[in-house]
């Protein structure tokens, strides 16, 4: 999978962008503020239908602008693909080879992107807000169904946590919340202790060969409702719904739910060693680089193609031989690159590239490398 060429219209600082991209190594140039970012954050917006920079579409319209068009052409499995996007102040519209879709679910899949930047080097360090959110992006280019799943989960969760907030408490409608709400998350325990099993065999792999087998990587999935191998749904809906009636009291006193899978956590060990309580900086920066890696080829194991990776900025958080480690890896992969130094393309230690200098929202000259 490769993308072609990226069109922005009053997209961030861009007035009118087209861009036309190398198969294998695109470095994007520019200081800071001048809009390098923003040409990956467009190509991870039409993978997913939002930014990974921001919640609001509207922060992504051009300021005096009234809406943003964005299009990207790609090619998977030889086959010449187009998204497009138009976000208005108040709506968004998607396109999927001329066809407007009416769900991301629709659009999930389509365009597969691994986005590296440096909050993904904290991602073992930080909380289990962001390895949800690791393990649900993940999940959900994958799985576009999944999407659908957690989308009706929390909708439900939201809903009786409402009731668990209101002056007056209906037990028997939390059954019928419990009862509903325990149907999407046994579905989703089941499928995230899945991936984590694949998540943490590869990752494993990876860790040797980024430590030259000095360290052991693990991945265990922490949940609720102690997950065994070959549960099935109706098993794990039982157990989580007399799970959330011992906690209902608890729930009541604090109005808030306290047992399903927006609890999740992934404990990350080195040599049977917690790495997020007893690790060093070092182990948890190398620990994240194999996690992210690992998207890279359980999306080719499920569905028989490299996603295209993006790395905004990574370099200049890591040591050369890091740097080194990572790029080794990345053979036979589309890549973009977007740094502020351009010596980082020495590290990449190639011939076949094409280099993006941005300034001010402007592509100021282009460079490429022996092709």
């Amino acid at each position: 999978m490769y993308i072609n060429s990226l069109k922005l219209v009053n997209y961030r600082n861009y007035d009118n962008l087209l861009v036309e991209f190398n198969k294998k190594v695109n470095l994007i140039i520019g200081m800071n503020g001048q809009g390098k970012t923003n040409i990956v954050e467009a190509i991870g917006f039409m993978s997913i239908g939002r930014s990974f920079r921001t919640n609001k579409d509207r922060e992504l319209i051009k300021f005096s602008a009234d809406n943003l068009y964005c299009a990207c052409s790609f090619t998977r499995n030889n086959i010449d693909k187009k998204i497009e996007i138009v976000v208005t102040k108040d709506k968004k519209g998607i396109k999927v080879n001329g066809v407007s879709i009416k769900s991301i679910q629709e659009l999930l899949g389509n365009l597969n992107v691994v986005i590296f930047s440096p909050e993904d080097l904290r991602l073992v360090k930080d909380g289990p807000k962001e390895r949800r959110s690791f393990i649900d992006k993940e999940i959900s280019q994958i799985m576009p169904r999944y999407y659908s799943l957690l989308t009706s989960y929390n909708k439900i969760l939201q809903q009786r946590n409402r009731i668990l907030k209101s002056y007056k408490i209906d037990k028997n409608l939390l059954d019928v919340y419990d009862e509903t709400m325990s149907t999407y998350a046994s579905e989703i325990y089941i499928i995230r202790n899945k991936f984590i099993d694949k998540l943490s065999k590869i990752s494993s792999k990876i860790h040797k060969n980024l430590t030259m087998d000095k360290e052991n990587l693990t991945i265990i999935y922490k949940n609720q409702v102690d997950l065994k191998p070959g549960q099935d749904a109706s098993l794990v809906k039982s157990v989580l719904i007399e799970k959330l009636r011992e906690s209902r009291e608890g729930d009541i006193m604090t109005r808030s739910t306290k047992v399903g899978p927006h609890k999740d956590d992934m404990k990350i060990l080195i040599n049977d060693i917690d790495v997020r309580m007893y690790g060093s900086q070092g182990q948890q920066r190398t620990a994240s680089i194999s996690l992210k890696l690992s998207e890279i080829d359980l999306i080719k194991q499920e569905l028989g193609d490299y996603p295209v990776l993006i790395l905004d900025d990574v370099f200049s958080e890591l040591d050369q031989s890091r740097q080194k480690m990572l790029v080794e890896k990345l053979e036979n992969i589309q890549m973009f690159v977007t740094s502020a130094d351009p010596l980082h393309k020495d590290i990449l230690d190639i011939d076949d590239y094409r280099i993006f200098n941005i300034e001010n929202g402007r592509l100021v000259g282009v460079e490429n490398g022996g092709e």
